[in-house]
């Protein structure tokens, strides 16, 4: 046999030393793709080769969202109808691009890289909420501005400034779908690692990026799609609290996407969009927002959890964004009565929380903090006791364990009220 033929033989049997540094560091068969290969790519990672393994990639980079071809994203608008609801996180193939790099896998900040945020036990079927008797007021706020005067209820006052704080804080959500290792604050990073991605976010992450990555001439494709599955998303009948709030996130996201990023001579964001918007807050709230067990101060399941606590965090943001759309077209803003019940929102610790056990730990540090009940967000707005020592010292004990969401809504909230 010569030696040309012996090379042939080794380049068809490629030794274990050919595996990429990550599967060889967690001990697991490497599939030798190159540039990236399959397990990597899977979880939207760098993918080395060690040096003198044949071919060098030191550094080969899944590919990124900026990098997806316009080309690519306007093949999106046909296969709308076919997403399929049954595949994992990390198997999902993206329909912008086929590559299950292009659905993020969130990590807690407190993880390391090589380890993935998932609870096999993770289900969204059972949810024990309390459902809220005055729904209908969030449903019915658009009417506010036009039905109440101000000998009725004083309109709340935004600085400009504030206006404009918020407006920074709110263009930064939809850019959180092109980062491939972050969500938006009021998404909660297991809705994404449950047993299946929703159909619903799944079209978002990829509307997103058609939107924000489109090329000149292809608005009007852009346009419509986005407006199809917005239109869908009003009309569909959700079966479970975990699907109503998936669609209420994702509306909100794609009002955010078409208000702080618009193409010209065109809008999605109208009255009847906010009115829309406002009714799927409305089946939200419906439900519930608030678990029986933190009503008892017990501890609830995670799961219940989980919703309780993206519902509240998507609420708000809804009042945010409300805010600034009535600032804008000159119509006063009221006091947000109906929410005043509503629990602020919890410790960054309990949001990033990445399993069971480490979730229920603080969960009870949680509970024995908040003996005297825990913090309401009217308790953040101006009555007789703001400024009291009781008020404030509640007030500083949730500031301290609060997360940037909650920092943003404490910063409007004093902005307006005082504290």
């Amino acid at each position: 046999m010569n030696s040309e033929s012996t090379m042939k033989i080794r380049k068809q049997v490629p030794p274990r030393k050919k595996a990429c540094q990550r599967c060889t560091d967690s001990k697991v068969r490497c599939g030798l793709e190159k540039p990236t290969c399959s397990r990597c790519r899977a979880r939207g990672k760098q993918c080395r080769y060690p040096a003198g393994s044949g071919d060098v990639h030191q550094s080969s980079p899944v590919v990124s969202s900026e990098q997806i071809s316009a080309d690519e994203s306007l093949s999106f608008g046909s296969s709308l109808a076919n997403f399929s609801t049954t595949s994992t996180v990390a198997a999902f193939s993206s329909p912008v691009s086929g590559h299950p790099s292009d659905i993020p896998r969130i990590y807690s900040q407190n993880e390391s890289t090589s380890t993935q945020t998932v609870d096999t036990d993770l289900t969204f079927d059972h949810i024990d909420l309390v459902p809220m008797i005055d729904a209908e007021k969030i449903r019915d706020r658009w009417l506010q501005p036009y039905l109440l005067t101000a000998t009725e209820q004083v309109p709340k006052l935004f600085n400009p400034f504030t206006v404009q704080f918020v407006t920074c804080v709110l263009r930064s959500y939809p850019n959180h779908l092109l980062d491939e290792k972050s969500l938006p604050p009021f998404i909660h990073p297991l809705q994404l690692n449950s047993k299946a991605m929703p159909r619903t976010i799944a079209n978002c992450f990829s509307l997103v990026r058609m939107w924000m990555n489109r090329v000149a001439g292809s608005e009007a494709i852009v346009l419509l799609t986005v407006r199809q599955e917005m239109e869908r998303l009003s009309r569909e009948d959700a079966t479970s609290d975990f699907d109503t709030l998936c669609s209420f996130q994702v509306y909100l996201i794609y009002l955010l996407t078409a208000y702080f990023f618009p193409i010209e001579n065109a809008s999605l964001v109208d009255d009847m969009s906010m009115i829309t918007l406002q009714d799927l807050a409305f089946r939200v709230a419906k439900t519930g927002l608030t678990c029986k067990a933190e009503l008892s101060q017990t501890r609830p399941t995670w799961e219940s959890w989980i919703i309780a606590s993206a519902k509240r965090r998507t609420l708000f943001t809804m009042y945010i964004f409300s805010n600034v759309y009535n600032s804008d077209k000159g119509l006063p803003n009221f006091l947000s009565a109906e929410l005043g019940g509503i629990l602020v929102p919890e410790s960054k610790a309990l949001w990033e929380a990445s399993d069971r056990d480490s979730w229920t730990r603080e969960y009870n540090r949680h509970l024995s903090k908040w003996e005297d009940g825990m913090l309401q967000i009217s308790e953040l707005w101006r009555s007789s006791e703001t400024g009291s020592e009781p008020r404030r010292k509640r007030i500083e004990r949730w500031v301290q364990s609060a997360d940037e969401f909650g920092m943003m809504l404490f910063a409007v909230c004093a902005h307006i009220h005082g504290c």
